[in-house]
């Protein structure tokens, strides 16, 4: 008798945990003919709950991200909600060549919103964008293009380690960047940490009009490496092979990188422009949900930026990591997670 109630005790946990637990581990294309935008979706549906992820480099493969685990996703974030990989259009194309006219900020934008009207169709869940780095501008780009549509169904964005300023851009070189110079080092002088060093670095960053230069750029960077060690993720014989054997994965196009690097330049250039056209303003047209998120030592993504940005988009939570840099998913993993599933758990 006791060894029957064991056993159905048994199936009955098993049941249960099938039933709160519904993994997916999609792999198709959003466009089927030209089999443009590759898409994994995987991670865990019982929440009805898919991060649509946004690659931080332009030129990047969203989807070798994900299966060579590099962000350690599988085993955290996709235990809680799903997750959607893409490959922006023109990657991971095999033969054909690349129709460089249609490599965009606007058609990237046109595509985020194919790929959110099809995941809301096919998954039946809420849709939240997350972009990393560059991602989370082009993120940004979009929600600015097409907040105001009713047919733009998310609930939201998370914005990780994303600058607010371009290269073409003087707030960078002359307020946000010594800022961020002159704040780290007095941080360390009021610690009493290496503080000859960072009392130098104080005194040329008060002297310095501007980084803009050359020199004064690798002055700056000079600086500022010494404020952190980031964490590294070695690529492994084992994650390289869930990569190779994986769609859409195409060994001779990676290892030349051409494709790679063309889309990148392509959308590198685009994004000078887009300060031109006075981005920060398009800003204010989001009325959205959002999370941005960067790391208290991040040289690219600085948390002076932060300030603008929070009046910028009215509905807007801000948060910085501490003792994090540019990749926050390696740095500081658990409080990243946290940040994230907590702003995802008040829009429930």
């Amino acid at each position: 008798m006791h060894q029957r109630l064991s056993i159905t005790t048994l199936l009955l946990t098993l049941i249960s945990f099938s039933l709160s637990s519904q993994t997916v581990k999609d792999f198709f294309y959003v466009e089927k003919e030209s089999r443009e935008l590759p898409m994994l979706v995987r991670g865990n549906l019982k929440n009805k709950i898919i991060l649509l992820y946004v690659s931080g480099s332009y030129g990047d493969n969203a989807i070798d991200f994900a299966r060579s685990d590099y962000p350690r996703w599988k085993n955290t974030l996709e235990k809680e909600v799903a997750i959607a990989y893409y490959d922006k259009r023109g990657l991971n194309k095999r033969l054909k060549k690349i129709d460089t006219t249609q490599i965009s900020w606007d058609q990237n934008s046109k595509d985020l919103l194919s790929i959110i009207r099809f995941l809301k169709k096919q998954y039946k869940s809420k849709i939240y964008l997350m972009g990393h780095s560059a991602g989370g501008m082009l993120v940004l780009y979009h929600l600015s293009m097409y907040n105001a549509l009713d047919n733009n169904p998310i609930e939201g964005a998370i914005m990780i380690n994303t600058p607010f300023t371009t290269d073409s851009s003087p707030e960078r070189y002359s307020q946000y960047r010594p800022q961020y110079l002159k704040n780290i080092a007095q941080d360390f002088i009021q610690k009493d940490i290496n503080r000859e060093k960072w009392q130098e670095a104080l005194n040329w960053m008060t002297q310095t009009d501007s980084i803009h230069s050359l020199e004064t750029s690798r002055t700056w960077n000079r600086y500022v490496d010494e404020a952190h060690a980031p964490q590294k993720r070695p690529i492994g014989p084992g994650m390289a092979l869930r990569v190779v054997f994986s769609r859409p994965y195409c060994p001779f196009k990676i290892l030349n990188n051409k494709d790679n690097d063309l889309v990148g330049d392509l959308l590198w250039a685009q994004k000078q422009q887009i300060r031109d056209k006075q981005f920060s303003q398009q800003l204010s047209r989001i009325n959205h949900r959002t999370l941005v998120i960067t790391g208290q030592y991040d040289p690219i993504a600085v948390p002076e930026e932060l300030v603008p940005i929070k009046s910028a988009l009215s509905e807007a939570e801000t948060l910085v990591l501490p003792n994090c840099g540019h990749e926050a998913y390696l740095d500081q993993p658990e409080l990243l997670n946290d940040a994230i599933l907590k702003f995802i758990g008040n829009g429930l």
